[in-house]
């Protein structure tokens, strides 16, 4: 399990510009002249699953989250909420 979860060095070398680089950080392409290597990868694993999630609309879940539990804290504070006997 472990042995699959380590890095695999993935390497492209360009022809016609000698350069080497990583496609899984440059989209898949030569970040010189845009040449695209068969079967490269387009982004690291976990870059690939964080492009899916929608982070804005997290963000603002998690905002009214937290105004919530600050509204029930001044409340309890306050005195508005119930004490609990």
């Amino acid at each position: 399990m472990i042995a699959g979860l380590r890095h695999r060095p993935v390497t492209a070398y360009c022809e016609a510009d000698r350069w080497k680089f990583d496609p899984r950080y440059t989209q898949g392409r030569c970040p010189i002249c845009g040449w695209k290597p068969e079967g490269a990868p387009n982004a690291p694993r976990w870059l690939a699953i964080a492009n899916r999630l929608d982070w804005e609309m997290l963000g603002l879940f998690l905002l009214a989250d937290v105004l919530v539990l600050l509204g029930l804290i001044v409340a309890h504070a306050a005195g508005i909420l119930p004490a609990n006997r």
